[in-house]
């Protein structure tokens, strides 16, 4: 399968916490220094497309563009098999960068085409609640995009773990602790059960900035 080359990550606490239990992960935007800002928007820069899902849309209203230092704005993409983001979403403001928008065939054609007369991309797909990544990442590829990063939430990176179409890992741990049981963690949904299955990883760079630890692995293959 042709796909593009993804790098997957996120900013947590020490205790593994991508947003407080209120799952309002902007909050952690403000413990991030102008150098890890930096970074993050260099990051950006430098592929060719950011993909989150429904849920950090309505949690974050991210803008996903490159702000803090020069460079060119990613192609936004956002899993909403249902079409249900908001239409006033940051996102949807194409006038900053192209959006494309992931559906599935059930999701009604009304929000499809409020999403279309906003200026995105819709994509459907032959499903009933979740995009098959799979097939999405041969359609991106095919659209040129070649290097993609997955910035959140805690279920998308979990589905792209869980297919195994993860190629470098980075993880960003703040010096604080947020506790709380529903709060999300960096990668959520079911997870495995058999130490066989997990998801194994080389480490390729440590470093400490501003107080922040950085880690950067690569994705060990089966």
């Amino acid at each position: 399968m042709a796909r593009p080359y993804v790098i997957m990550g996120g900013f947590m606490s020490v205790d593994g916490k991508t947003a407080p239990a209120n799952r309002q992960g902007r909050l952690f935007v403000s413990l991030m220094s102008e150098k890890l800002l930096r970074r993050l928007h260099r990051l950006r820069a430098e592929v060719d497309a950011v993909l989150v899902g429904a849920g950090t849309v309505l949690a974050d209203n991210p803008r996903l563009t490159v702000r803090v230092v020069q460079g060119k704005n990613p192609v936004r993409i956002v899993l909403d098999s249902m079409a249900g983001i908001p239409l006033d979403s940051e996102i949807l403001k194409t006038e900053d960068a192209p959006t494309i928008v992931a559906v599935c065939k059930t999701a009604p054609q009304e929000r499809t085409d409020r999403l279309i007369e906003k200026g995105a991309e819709v994509i459907h797909f032959d499903c009933e609640d979740e995009i098959p990544l799979s097939v999405l990442l041969e359609r991106l590829h095919s659209k040129g995009i070649k290097r993609l990063l997955v910035e959140g939430g805690s279920e998308v990176r979990w589905s792209f773990v869980r297919d195994r179409l993860v190629d470098e890992l980075f993880v960003w741990i703040g010096s604080s602790v947020w506790g709380g049981s529903a709060a999300p963690s960096l990668v959520g949904g079911e997870g495995y059960l058999e130490i066989d299955s997990t998801f194994k990883l080389h480490l390729k760079n440590c470093e400490v900035v501003d107080g922040t630890v950085i880690l950067e692995y690569d994705v060990l293959r089966d």
